[in-house]
């Protein structure tokens, strides 16, 4: 395995580690916004990966959740979320996770860890997408009308959002899937038990950036809502994800009349 990718799975490992020792200790929190719940889990979590993170590639910046960001710096840096889907954690569900992704101007090199699950994705940019050491490669090939997508709803959906996207995909689709945890909807997507994946407003870079790349490498395609190729230079972000790109052309299609 690649250097770096090797050191970013041993680094979301030992953070869920860290995670679950928390939980058993009582994970606290607070509000420090609607829909956004800081723990003592995130917190621990947090910790441990800027420490090894910081470690091991000590020039490189990082742009963590659970820090200040101001802007996304240019060129090389490390993204990610030290507990994604901290609500349903805390609610004592299943559907949380880390992710990490090392950003030579795209992500090169992604984890995402659902430890309850048992999961772990790795994916190296021209390399491949790995689920727990088998490759993974997407291969159906539903059409719109037979698909199960998933997505998030939260209250940073503005009225338009929820009539352009989740009406009109909703009355288009077979069925829909929310879990309140960017990571875990876009592994249910690599594991072919969804088609595409959207997340229209409320998403962070964190929480896509590992996803992304794992689902381009597993033979998927991924843009933003408005169609436009993904970049990475800004925190607040958009994305589509799809098992391909016909699929994603109609959802594009569908969101755009």
């Amino acid at each position: 395995m690649d250097e770096k990718l090797e050191i970013l799975v041993s680094t979301v490992k030992q953070a869920a580690s860290a995670v679950q020792r928390v939980r058993e200790q009582g994970i606290g929190g607070r509000y420090r916004a609607k829909g956004d719940l800081l723990t003592r889990a995130d917190e621990a979590s947090h910790a441990l990966i800027e420490a090894k993170l910081k470690a091991h590639f000590p020039t490189v910046p990082l742009v963590l959740e659970e820090q200040d960001n101001v802007a996304v710096p240019e060129g090389v840096f490390i993204v990610g979320d030290e507990l994604d889907g901290t609500i349903p954690f805390a609610r004592g569900m299943k559907e949380w996770g880390i992710s990490l992704a090392y950003v030579e101007h795209v992500p090169t090199r992604g984890v995402i860890y659902l430890p309850e699950w048992d999961i772990l994705v790795s994916a190296l940019k021209g390399k491949g997408c790995w689920i727990n050491g088998q490759r993974c490669l997407i291969s159906h090939r539903r059409a719109l009308e037979d698909a199960v997508w998933g997505t998030e709803l939260n209250p940073f959906l503005t009225d338009e959002h929820r009539k352009r996207y989740i009406d009109r995909l909703s009355k288009k689709t077979h069925s829909t899937r929310c879990l309140a945890c960017a990571s875990a909807g876009i592994v249910e997507l690599l594991r072919g038990r969804t088609d595409f994946y959207v997340n229209c407003r409320g998403g962070k870079i964190w929480d896509f950036a590992a996803g992304a790349l794992a689902v381009e490498e597993a033979g998927g395609a991924a843009r933003r809502i408005n169609g436009a190729l993904l970049s990475w230079d800004t925190i607040a972000m958009d994305i589509v994800l799809a098992s391909h790109v016909s699929l994603l052309e109609g959802v594009l299609h569908v969101t755009s009349e």
